[in-house]
């Protein structure tokens, strides 16, 4: 696709976009959000399920392994 291809079909959504009703516009703005909007933070995920909390939470309490503090250390964090 040529650069003036893409100036041209930008311009074409630029203008589209312009001419939207405001409840479309905040449709349009909504759901493009959603698309770029960052990844659900991973604890967040893990915690929605009962299965995997109860998972997570016996790891916590377990002695087994390398213990919590020693990771972090060693991550630097």
């Amino acid at each position: 696709m040529s650069t003036q291809t893409i100036i041209q079909e930008r311009a074409q959504l630029h203008h589209w976009i312009d001419n939207l009703p405001h409840r479309q516009l905040d449709l349009i703005y909504r759901l493009v959000e959603e698309l770029v909007a960052e990844p659900q933070d991973e604890t967040e995920y893990l915690l929605s399920s009962d299965k995997m909390k109860k998972r997570l939470l016996a790891a916590r309490e377990s002695n087994e392994g390398v213990p919590y503090e020693v990771v972090r250390e060693e991550l630097g964090i």
